[in-house]
């Protein structure tokens, strides 16, 4: 059996550093290359619509979208092992059980509709670095769209569900409830590169404040031989015969 352990932090320290570097990156050759169409603030779009910024866009950007789609999957099982232990706590002191495992129900599905609406942000934001407003800008406007719909119902959710069954420091409540509000706030507006930029920065800043949580675990990952996997199941045969006789 081979094992290793990862540190789910790493994650958050790389998409920490690759999303302000690439963007800089981008928006500096954008503006140098009068490829913003000379506005003065460009959109995030047009910092990666021409080449050469589109191909150094689309190249990290997708592996960003690939990192955010682990943490949102990490955040998932983190979240449900503390929706657990929170109602596993009450069944000890409550009588009314019933009602805490409907509670518990609820919490894992809305969990799971959050961590879904999380994937289709990872989606949107592959598909926006890959599809160029100038070449196709219905797709692009489209993934756009669906990233920050997708992307605040997802950071509100989480938020709700931290609230109620996390133990986390009231500090980080707090600046994840701002964030979520900051988010609502400027995605109803049309949009402007501005408020654009907000939005978008809001659902990354939100992502980093999960350094808190993914400090404290470690993920252990164990790999079996095929040797090994033929030998537990030799072994399961001939426990079963024993059983049987």
């Amino acid at each position: 059996m081979i094992s290793s352990s990862i540190k789910p932090i790493v994650l958050l320290w790389v998409l920490t550093i690759l999303i302000p570097l690439t963007l800089i990156t981008t928006y500096t050759l954008t503006v140098l290359l009068l490829h913003g169409y000379r506005r003065t603030v460009p959109y995030i779009s047009d910092t990666i619509d021409f080449s050469p910024e589109s191909c150094i866009g689309s190249f990290f950007i997708s592996i960003a979208a690939f990192l955010v789609f682990k943490i949102v999957l990490i955040k998932h099982f983190l979240l449900k092992n503390n929706i657990n232990e929170h109602c596993n706590y009450n069944n000890e002191i409550l009588f009314n059980q019933n009602k805490n495992e409907k509670k518990r129900n609820r919490a894992i599905v809305l969990n799971r509709i959050s961590t879904f609406l999380g994937i289709i942000c990872c989606i949107c934001i592959h598909g926006v670095s890959s599809f160029q407003y100038h070449n196709t800008s219905i797709i692009h406007s489209l993934f756009a769209a669906s990233f920050f719909f997708a992307g605040f119902i997802y950071i509100f959710t989480q938020t709700y569900l931290d609230d109620k069954f996390s133990n986390l420091p009231k500090r980080i409540l707090i600046l994840r409830r701002v964030i979520s509000l900051t988010t609502s706030v400027f995605i109803g507006y049309d949009l402007a590169a501005i408020f654009e930029i907000i939005s978008a920065l809001s659902i990354f800043f939100y992502m980093v404040s999960f350094f808190y949580e993914f400090s404290k675990i470690n993920i252990n990952i164990q790999f079996n031989t095929i040797s090994e996997i033929q030998h537990h199941k030799e072994y399961n045969e001939n426990s079963a015969l024993l059983v049987s006789q």
